[in-house]
């Protein structure tokens, strides 16, 4: 029942803001979503503990409060047709699938599907013995001018998060500001590390969860 309810959820959001995209309407549900039930309580699993992001996904969504996330992330149709040719899809059944004449990044692997602009991180492979993976994002801001986003990293221990920068400013005339995200695992766990970056401004809370295995 998943499926219907997020339809509605996301058909509300539109009717609100009828100018936004698919992409802005999901970034808006996923980074407003919270890991708590209604019980106030975190979110379980079968087994009854904590659920992790592979489990419940970003959690539960809150359609009001995705009325005004601050920040979504956009995901443009070429943002998926790259994401295909790092998942090594040929180029020709690409520009047949979505009719275009797209041409593939000269460099296509499947490492750079992590920096594809999503509302999530996911990272398949962090070497513990090789430097640090870092991925980029970019914000777009959809509430007041003039804010500031302060990030705060919730990252399991072993796993070091670095954000640069640790601050996003939207000045007047500003609506797009990209971050940096480095992820060093020598000391992590081996196996799939869960955590979460949330960016501040005192009235918004925009929360992106990350998942990274570690070998």
């Amino acid at each position: 029942m998943a499926c219907p309810h997020v339809t509605g959820a996301a058909a509300f959001i539109k009717s609100v803001h009828r100018r936004w995209t698919s992409s802005m309407i999901k970034s808006a549900l996923m980074t407003t979503a919270t890991v708590f039930n209604n019980m106030k309580k975190p979110l379980t699993n079968s087994s009854n503990t904590f659920a992790n992001p592979h489990e419940v996904g970003v959690g539960e969504i809150n359609p009001l409060k995705a009325l005004s996330p601050g920040l979504v992330f956009e995901t443009t149709t070429e943002n998926y047709l790259e994401f295909l040719c790092y998942y090594g899809y040929p180029e020709k059944n690409i520009r047949s699938m979505s009719n275009t004449k797209f041409v593939c990044p000269k460099i296509s692997i499947d490492e750079l599907i992590s920096n594809v602009n999503y509302p999530s991180i996911s990272i398949s492979k962090l070497h513990r013995h090789q430097p640090a993976k870092t991925i980029q994002r970019t914000a777009t801001n959809v509430a007041a001018l003039n804010s500031t986003y302060i990030a705060k990293v919730h990252a399991p221990v072993g796993l070091i998060v670095k954000v640069l920068p640790e601050k996003l400013v939207f000045a007047e005339g500003v609506r797009r500001v990209s971050f940096q995200v480095s992820f060093y695992g020598k000391k992590a766990p081996r196996g799939y590390n869960f955590g979460s970056i949330t960016w501040f401004d005192g009235r918004h809370s925009v929360r992106t969860v990350f998942s990274v295995n570690v070998e």
